[in-house]
């Protein structure tokens, strides 16, 4: 539980820290796989998708063995937060037309406390027995889709699909997408 509380701060604090980092770099477009190179909704899910990996990789060192199913219940946050971060940004901006920095705020600090809510649900659940050779599967197809994921954000941010979810400031019509003229 305590894993989870403070990655809920560490997670955020680095994700919205991360929302900076590539202007400050001055559009170093190598970095641009792991931070955000644009205002896209899309661009926006590394915010809570890379510092989670780190901070996962760093907690699973010292409880992957206490916990049970632990690559699996970060595979399952993996995708719940993004999924949940894309659907609120569209039912906000399209009910009401409203966007603020604030509000993004407040939403990545929500999603990253439900993201630790559900991982320690499911790393405290037995899914499947520890001793059981069937465990695996599980294991394996919890890294493959983390590493879909991972890869869907590496190449989507250097070779975007032309559609509102990749465009930067979706709510502008900018026409713009992936790493901007400005940095190139």
């Amino acid at each position: 539980m305590i894993w989870q509380f403070v990655g809920w701060f560490v997670i955020f604090g680095i994700g919205a820290l991360w929302h900076f980092i590539f202007a400050w770099t001055g559009g170093w477009a190598p970095i641009g796989w792991i931070l955000p190179v644009n205002e896209s909704v899309w661009e926006h899910v590394k915010l809570m998708f890379w510092p989670a990996l780190i901070y996962y990789i760093i907690e699973g060192i010292f409880i992957y063995k206490k916990t049970n199913n632990f690559v699996f219940a970060k595979a399952m946050t993996f995708y719940l937060t993004p999924i949940l971060s894309i659907a609120i940004f569209y039912v906000v901006y399209g009910a009401t037309g409203f966007e603020n920095f604030i509000f993004d705020s407040v939403v990545l600090f929500l999603l990253t406390g439900l993201q630790q809510f559900v991982s320690y649900k499911l790393l405290t659940r037995e899914i499947i027995p520890a001793k059981e050779k069937s465990q695996l599967p599980l294991f394996i197809g919890s890294i493959v889709d983390i590493s879909i994921l991972a890869i869907l954000l590496i190449v989507f941010t250097y070779a975007p699909i032309k559609i509102p979810l990749f465009e930067h400031e979706f709510y502008s019509d900018t026409g713009l997408y992936g790493i901007l003229p400005s940095y190139v």
